[in-house]
C-alpha cells in the first residue's frame, strides 16, 4: 500500500466506506430531517452558512500472514494520523419518549442549565415533546449569536467569563478579539445566564390607589393594552401570559397568541435594531432585538415575519414583525426578554 515500507500490508476498508461524509449525508442516513443537517452545518463553524466536513479515518490492518506480530514500521512509513477539524460548538438532539432535560444532560455530561439556556423553548424541565429538536452544546456554557456592534468583551461580561475562554475555544475559529461579525455563532465555555431576580414589592407600591386585587391581577393575567410603565416600556402584544420567568424558564416570558396569529408585535421601547433574523427551524426562530438609548435590550422571538432590518432606528410602538410559531414552539406566542445594561431582568418588572 502506498506510504508503507512493509510489503503485503494493506488497508482493510469496509465496502462502501466513504472517508469524507458531510453532516447532511450522515443526517439522512440516521433518519433525521434535513433541518437537522442544516443545524449541524451551522454548529460546525463560527460562520453560520459555511458547510462542515467531517473526516473519518479507516483503520490499517495487516493482511493475514503478511507482517509478523511485533514488527516495527520505519518512522517515515508510519501512517499519518487523520487530521480532524475542531468539534462543532453544538450538536442537534431529537427528543425521544421518556426524555427529560436532566436525563439528556446526564447523557451528554452536561448540567441541566446548559440545556435550558441554549433552548429557549423549554418551559418545563420534565416535559419535552417527542421529536423536539434541542441544541446540545459542546460543553457547559452558552451559545451566543453576535449582534450589531457587539464585542467579545461585551459577550464575556454578559456571561461572566474571561475573554480568553472564548478566544481559545478552537471551534469558535477566532484568531483575534475583533474577529467576529453580526449573526455569527460564538460558544462561551463556562458561561452562565444569571438567575431571574427575586420579586420585589415595587409593583404593589406603584398603584396605591387601586384595590389590591385588581392591581395584582392586571399584569399577572394578561398583557394589557399598550400604556407606558414607570420603566418606560409598553406591552409588545396583548394576550395571556403562558410562561412566566422562573427556574425552568429563566430567560423571559411567553405571551400567548393562540387566537391572534400574525398579530403585530410592537417595539416595547424606542431604540436601534441590533438583530433581525434567526433560523425558522429552531430555538428563537425569527427574532428581533432592540436596544434603547438607556441601554435596555428587548428581544421578541418566534415571529412569523420581520418588519425591520438590523441597524434601523425604531420608535416605541412601531411594528417590528408579526406573531408566529417559528423555531420550536407549541403554538403562536411571543417570547419576550428584557436585559437592562447587561443584566437579565423579569419583563413583568418593566411592564405596566
Amino acid at each position: 500500500m502506498a506510504g508503507l515500507s512493509l510489503p503485503g500490508v494493506a488497508a482493510a476498508i469496509p465496502k462502501g466506506f466513504n472517508p469524507v461524509q458531510t453532516p447532511q449525508v450522515l443526517a439522512e442516513k440516521a433518519g433525521f430531517p434535513l433541518e437537522v443537517s442544516r443545524l449541524q452545518n451551522m454548529a460546525g463553524s463560527s460562520q453560520p452558512h459555511e458547510p462542515v466536513t467531517r473526516v473519518y479515518a479507516a483503520a490499517v490492518i495487516p493482511e493475514p500472514g503478511a507482517t509478523p506480530a511485533g514488527a516495527i514500521l520505519e518512522p517515515e512509513a508510519t501512517p499519518p494520523a487523520a487530521i480532524l477539524g475542531p468539534p462543532p460548538i453544538f450538536t442537534v438532539y431529537q427528543v425521544q419518549a421518556g426524555d427529560t432535560v436532566s436525563s439528556i444532560a446526564a447523557r451528554f455530561g452536561l448540567k441541566s442549565e446548559s440545556i435550558v439556556w441554549n433552548n429557549v423553548e423549554i418551559t418545563d424541565k420534565d416535559v419535552l415533546a417527542v421529536g423536539q429538536l434541542l441544541r446540545i452544546p459542546a460543553m457547559d456554557g452558552v451559545i451566543h449569536e453576535v449582534r450589531l456592534d457587539e464585542t467579545l468583551s461585551d459577550i464575556a461580561a454578559r456571561y461572566s467569563v474571561d475573554l480568553n475562554a472564548i478566544t481559545t475555544f478552537t471551534s469558535n475559529g477566532i484568531k483575534k478579539p475583533d474577529d467576529i461579525q453580526e449573526k455569527q455563532l460564538v460558544f462561551v465555555p463556562g458561561g452562565t445566564v444569571p438567575a431571574p431576580p427575586a420579586p420585589t414589592p415595587a409593583a404593589a407600591v406603584a398603584q396605591p390607589t387601586q384595590p389590591p386585587a385588581s392591581a395584582a391581577a392586571a399584569p399577572a393575567a394578561s398583557a394589557a393594552a399598550p400604556s407606558t410603565s414607570s420603566g418606560g416600556l409598553i406591552w409588545p402584544v396583548t394576550g395571556p401570559i403562558s410562561s412566566y420567568m422562573g427556574p425552568s424558564h429563566p430567560l423571559g416570558i411567553d405571551i400567548d397568541q393562540y387566537n391572534s396569529p400574525n398579530a403585530p408585535i410592537l417595539a416595547a421601547t424606542s431604540g436601534v435594531v441590533t438583530f433581525a433574523g434567526g433560523d425558522p427551524c429552531c430555538s428563537y426562530g425569527l427574532y428581533v432585538v432592540v436596544v434603547s438609548p438607556a441601554g435596555i435590550e428587548t428581544l421578541y422571538a418566534h415571529m412569523s415575519s420581520i418588519n425591520v432590518v438590523q441597524g434601523q432606528q425604531v420608535a416605541q410602538g412601531n411594528v417590528l414583525g408579526y406573531v408566529g410559531c417559528t423555531g420550536y414552539c407549541t403554538g403562536n406566542h411571543l417570547h419576550f426578554e428584557v436585559i437592562d445594561n447587561g443584566v437579565r431582568e423579569n419583563p413583568l418588572s418593566y411592564l405596566p
